[in-house]
């Protein structure tokens, strides 16, 4: 007695839309804003223009505008407001720490989000 079986499977872009993964598309977005407002806490403070008045978030970026932004990233000393030498989370490098210090728990959002687990 043959056994026919038959197995129609939707195509990659039909699966990756379903599940919001497309190129820019939703989970995209909702994982750059997540890890924006994750590491808002690590941004180094001043007078608060760096970590809220001067970011914009597209397109799967993050920019922060500020003239000075590129120094504070790469060089700041963590002196300022809560900063890293006061026993504060503020300083340089400051989406590096917090992806140390929360990737995880972002991964997990991102999961729930498409519909999916982590492991």
């Amino acid at each position: 007695m043959p056994l026919n079986i038959n197995c129609k499977i939707d195509g990659m872009d039909k699966i990756l839309s379903r599940r919001n993964l497309e190129d820019r598309g939703k989970a995209q977005e909702f994982f750059t804003t997540e890890v924006a407002r994750m590491a808002n806490p690590y941004v180094p403070f001043k007078s608060g223009a760096l970590k809220d008045s001067q970011v914009t978030i597209s397109n799967g970026k993050i920019e922060y505008k500020a003239p000075y932004a590129r120094r504070q990233y790469y060089s700041n000393s963590g002196n300022g407001k809560q900063g890293t030498n006061k026993g504060g989370i503020r300083g340089s490098r400051w989406i590096e720490r917090m992806w140390a210090d929360k990737g995880s728990g972002i991964v997990k959002s991102i999961a729930v989000f498409v519909g999916g687990k982590s492991k």
